[in-house]
């Protein structure tokens, strides 16, 4: 059975400039070297493209509270359908984001009152479902609604 780390992921044919990877086997050897940390030039890779990318969505601003209160609104909308419920899972799915950025702004829309969060059975969840509903201290909620139709967006 495939790992979980090849779930929803591809594989990229990259070309590096030997410069370039020469560095990296030095810097994965002192890493190996120095602390103890075994590192593949794979794993490596994906952590600086992570890094690079968390760093430009900040830079153009895409990361700011605000910016993704307004993301996260137009996805509940989008996702509605008449009914005031949505489920997270949904709301994951097509907002794509890093999930501690999607857990950090559902918390933060939860303690200022903007959504509310509803429990649910997790048995009667799918694995996909399951894991990509939002679990705090052992309670797993499902769904979420919009307190304020008349969105009041989080600014700063």
């Amino acid at each position: 059975m495939p790992s979980k780390e090849h779930d929803s992921s591809s594989v990229v044919s990259l070309r590096l400039p030997d410069g370039l990877l020469e560095r990296l086997d030095r810097s994965l050897d002192w890493i190996e070297t120095l602390r103890g940390e075994k590192s593949s030039r794979n794993h490596a890779m994906r952590q600086a493209l992570t890094q690079w990318l968390e760093a430009q969505e900040a830079q153009g601003g895409l990361t700011h509270p605000a910016v993704l209160s307004r993301h996260f609104h137009a996805a509940y909308t989008t996702l509605r359908h008449g009914h005031d419920e949505v489920a997270i899972h949904r709301l994951r799915h097509l907002l794509h984001w890093p999930a501690d950025r999607f857990d950090a702004m559902v918390e933060q829309l939860r303690a200022e009152a903007h959504v509310a969060l509803y429990r649910g059975d997790a048995s009667g969840l799918g694995d996909a479902e399951r894991q990509h509903s939002y679990v705090v201290n052992g309670q797993v909620y499902v769904s979420l609604s919009w307190q304020q139709e008349t969105a009041t967006f989080i600014t700063g």
